[in-house]
Order: structure tokens, then C-alpha cells, then sequence
């Protein structure tokens, strides 16, 4: 009989439970000898990112798009107008990804592109009133299922978490 994975459910109680359990961060050596690779930050983060990626994957297929396309497309909207190097800085991805992201949405008709100055080699990414459309009909779910997500945590959890989240990224953003 095979082994039946857990579902998320599973996952969650499974964690919930194991963080009753003491903290393997409550007290860490500087040089971090004490953390055995489980307790790398970067685990749980990886697993709940793992999470994340896939909640897009249904209302991103409801509109006839991929995960990219709804990433880069939800953000010019919430932009309206935005350059294509702030784009790929928001959406953490690559600039060719984006390029190629782009380019796929404009042949949908969703954006358009344009020149920043004349003779500028730079690009903007402007929504279409069709991508407004698109984004429209899809986000009330994509905040639905986030809203889920960060309810289960209660509001001064929440907070602190936001906290955290952004000086983690600061801190990261220093190191590299």
C-alpha cells in the first residue's frame, strides 16, 4: 500500500503542532553551529513560498493565463502605467521573463507598450481597458484566498508578521 501524501490540511495542523514544540531559534551561535539545515530560515519560507506559487494557478487558468502572465499582469493594473525595469524589480523576476511576459500579454491585448522618451530604448507597460477587464473578474478571488491565508493568523500575529517580513527583506536586501 502506498503511502498517501499529506494534504494541506495536514501540513498545517502538522506545523501548528510541531510550533508547540521549542524553538530551534530561541537560541542561536553566532557562527549558527547550533542549526542543523531544518532550522535554516529558508525552510519553512521555502514550503509556505512552495504554497503561495500555486494558489495563483487557478484564477491565473480561469483567465486563460499563465502564472507569469497574472503575476506581471495584476501588477501593471495595480500600477496602470509602470517601466518594464520596475516591473521586473516588483515581480522579483528577470528582465528577460519579463520581456517575454510582456510581449505575450501585449499580443493578448491585455498591455501595451511604449517608449519612455523619444529615442529611449526603455519600455513602459500600460494596461488595456481588456486587461482591466481580465483583472477585474480575477482579483476578487485572488483576494479571497489571501484574505483566507492571513485570517488564520490573529491581527497582532498579523502585524508582527508584516514586520518581520519587511526587515527580512531589508537585511536581505543589505547582504546581496
Amino acid at each position: 500500500m502506498r503511502a498517501r501524501h499529506p494534504g494541506p490540511r495536514t501540513f498545517i495542523l502538522a506545523v501548528t503542532n510541531k510550533t508547540s514544540a521549542r524553538c530551534p531559534w530561541e537560541h542561536i551561535e553566532p557562527d549558527g553551529s547550533n542549526l542543523t539545515v531544518e532550522d535554516f530560515l529558508s525552510v519553512p519560507i521555502v514550503r509556505i513560498a512552495a504554497h503561495l506559487k500555486r494558489f495563483p494557478s487557478i484564477y491565473a487558468s480561469s483567465a486563460g493565463l499563465t502564472l507569469p502572465q497574472w503575476r506581471l499582469l495584476s501588477t501593471v493594473a495595480h500600477h496602470r502605467s509602470i517601466p518594464l525595469k520596475q516591473l521586473a524589480e516588483i515581480s522579483a523576476s528577470d528582465k528577460a521573463l519579463v520581456s517575454r511576459t510582456v510581449k505575450e500579454l501585449a499580443a493578448k491585448g491585455l498591455v501595451s507598450t511604449a517608449s519612455m522618451k523619444s529615442g529611449d530604448r526603455s519600455l513602459v507597460c500600460n494596461i488595456t481597458a481588456k486587461g482591466s477587464r481580465v483583472v477585474d473578474k480575477v482579483i476578487p478571488l485572488a483576494r479571497e484566498r489571501h484574505a483566507r491565508l492571513l485570517l488564520a493568523l490573529d491581527v497582532e500575529d498579523r502585524v508582527r508578521l508584516y514586520g518581520i517580513l519587511q526587515k527580512l527583506q531589508a537585511v536581505c536586501a543589505d547582504i546581496d
